[in-house]
């Protein structure tokens, strides 16, 4: 436009007769183009017939090139309002997936946080809008109740690399990978088990990263994989493959040239919900401390190393802590091939250089090795009848394809003797091929085809012969909670009807219920389990620490070391006066750890770590314990 105009602007001076060079033409035709001013100086009229020209085109251009750059402006500004533009963080941990116990899981990373006097982001990545995503963490989690975390949210998939480096996975120190919902549990694992495989490939990465899969069967699955494709001949591999995670149910620390090895961490958090369910159906009281060792907020398990303690044995160690429980210990491996937990070990086991202490505390400075205490190891001959197991009748209503393990931990804490009937409309002869109760040994398996909502299906069952009923929710339906509830209402009407009023009745309860709804249920229900709720909190304390989320999982299982309630009579004779550290004492001698008590002095409430350990207690025959027993080898 500026040649031509000058060019044209040059030929009218000349017709006019003024003596202008082509040079000088070609500024002024620039002038009429940036300066819709300067035309107004023009006297000759052939030239004002080129410059008018000239300046309505210039108008008509600057507009033009104003407006595609505040388009390409808005077009970033958008851009980054929806989450293109990368995270810039470090430190931080990384929440991957949208679901139902996503903010449940913000929520108890931020209390970690506030508990560990920690300002750490928590970067969620969804497949769900940004806007959206950043609407929903408002309404659930304001400002105010984010403990002083700062959360970012981004929308992408676990399956672009490059979406997992826009959220700096390089430089996270946790990454959680949820399983989604709304899918089959073997769909939602063949999603999650891609994810995981993609991100074992990524050499940058060297977080921790929490595999959460729907399925047990395939936390093993997953070990398998990743082994076989780490020894794979084929070279087209990756060679950062070798030194990737170490997927481990007892997930290491690895110690290599100094640095932090990577680890990875499959946890089917559907399969402890279900033996919570359990536990609050057979045993209350552990459901309960369980419940609160899972909370960042008062006591719960931590590990830590104690230069001063090396040399002494775990007996020794056990009274030397007034503001903790001393649990157990990780001890090193010598090959330097990971470590291992021993939870309630041997009194004679000897703490060493590289190991570090599990104990029950408040916090991480609350405790510290003190005087030794010297209790009484009073010998007692337990009342075993006290705490014998019992034979039961219990009614297990829905179906999950993981249920053996929970029928083994039923097993595990009830006498022989009893019976499980599973109601489900799940075909039976698709149960018989899983051969559930072929490893149970106190427990006799029946199976019933029908569907719990029915009425006329609850009828036809002796309901009030089972001591204990537990209800499963549907994972992929709806209006599972309140399918849930509706089921238990039957069963209480029936079995009230039928002159049974003490019969325990828990169920499994995916959305919180509020208000009228909370209340009513509580007429029919004895307890319940929110899963999302549980199953955040696993993975919370999972990402913190993934040895305190592998002595969580054994605690409540049918291995190892578990959490068991006994009666008092275990270890005292009716209306002895005793303290907390010779309890601790007599336990010892039945290779039990006490970690929490109930007695009618202190108002029969459970108290997990109890503070004063030197206080003298008269114990009543009704009083409880709840102890680590110590693993059968």
């Amino acid at each position: 436009m500026t040649a031509i105009g000058g060019y044209l602007f040059c030929k009218a001076g000349e017709a006019e007769g003024e003596d202008i060079s082509i040079t000088e033409s070609f500024w002024s035709a620039w002038t009429f183009i940036s300066d819709p001013g300067t035309h107004a100086d023009v006297g000759k009229f052939r030239q004002r017939l080129v410059a008018v020209p000239l300046t309505m085109g210039g108008m008509l251009f600057f507009a033009l090139l104003v407006g595609l750059m505040s388009d390409a402006v808005s077009a970033r500004v958008d851009r980054l309002q929806r989450g293109a533009s990368p995270v810039i963080e470090e430190n931080h941990t990384i929440i991957v997936g949208w679901t139902p116990k996503t903010i449940p899981l913000v929520r108890e990373l931020t209390i970690a946080n506030k508990t560990r006097g920690l300002k750490r982001t928590i970067v969620v990545l969804g497949d769900k809008d940004k806007e959206e995503m950043d609407e929903d963490m408002r309404a659930a989690l304001p400002n105010s109740e984010r403990n002083g975390s700062k959360i970012v949210t981004r929308s992408g998939v676990p399956t672009e690399t490059e979406d997992l480096r826009r959220c700096s996975a390089a430089m996270a120190r946790a990454i959680i990978l949820l399983s989604p919902g709304g899918l089959p549990s073997h769909e939602a694992d063949s999603l999650v088990l891609h994810s995981a495989l993609v991100m074992a490939y990524l050499s940058e990465l060297k977080a921790d990263i929490v595999v959460e899969l729907a399925e047990l069967d395939n936390v093993n699955l997953l070990k398998q994989v990743l082994s076989s494709l780490m020894n794979s001949p084929v070279k087209a591999l990756p060679g950062t493959l070798k030194s990737s995670p170490l997927v481990s149910s007892e997930p290491t620390m690895l110690l290599h040239a100094g640095e932090r090895v990577q680890k990875m961490v499959p946890v089917a958090t559907g399969d402890f919900v279900m033996r919570m369910l359990v536990e609050r159906a057979l045993q209350p009281e552990i459901a309960a401390v369980a419940g609160e060792l899972l909370q960042f907020e008062g006591s719960e398990f931590r590990f830590k190393r104690w230069p001063e303690l090396v040399g002494k044995t775990f007996g020794e160690i056990l009274y030397l802590f007034d503001n903790a429980i001393p649990c157990g210990m990780r001890k090193a491996r010598p090959d330097s091939q990971g470590d291992y937990t021993l939870i309630n070990p041997p009194p004679e086991t000897i703490f060493e250089e590289r190991d570090r202490l599990l104990v029950i505390s408040e916090d991480e400075d609350s405790y510290q090795p003190g005087i030794p205490h010297a209790p009484e190891h009073a010998q007692y001959v337990p009342n075993m009848e006290k705490h014998s197991k019992q034979v039961l009748k219990i009614l297990i209503c829905g179906w999950r394809n993981d249920l053996q393990d929970v029928l083994r931990l039923i097993d595990n804490n009830v006498a022989r003797g009893s019976e499980v009937i599973i109601l489900s409309t799940k075909d039976e002869a698709a149960i018989k091929e899983l051969k559930l109760g072929s490893s149970l040994h106190n427990v006799k398996l029946n199976y019933k085809y029908g569907d719990p909502l029915s009425m006329k299906v609850l009828e036809k069952l002796p309901l009030e012969q089972y001591d204990k009923s537990i209800i499963l929710s549907d994972q992929n339906h709806a209006t599972s909670s309140h399918s849930s509830t509706t089921t238990a209402m039957y069963i209480r009407h029936i079995q009230v009807q039928r002159g049974r009023s003490d019969s325990v009745i828990v169920a499994e309860l995916p959305s919180s219920q509020e208000g009228a709804v909370q209340q009513v249920q509580k007429t029919w229900l004895n307890d319940s389990v929110q899963p999302e709720q549980l199953q955040a909190m696993v993975l919370a304390h999972l990402a913190e620490d993934s040895d305190v989320g592998a002595v969580l999982d054994e605690v409540v299982s049918d291995y190892g070391s578990n959490m068991i309630s006994r009666s008092i009579s275990a270890y005292s004779k009716p209306g002895e006066a005793f303290n907390f550290w010779d309890l601790q004492a007599r336990a010892q001698n039945l290779g039990d750890i006490v970690i929490a008590h109930k007695c009618a002095e202190h108002e029969n409430r459970w108290e997990l770590n109890p503070l004063n350990k030197n206080e003298i207690i008269k114990w009543s025959e009704d009083d409880q314990v709840l102890v680590l027993t110590r693993p059968q080898v």
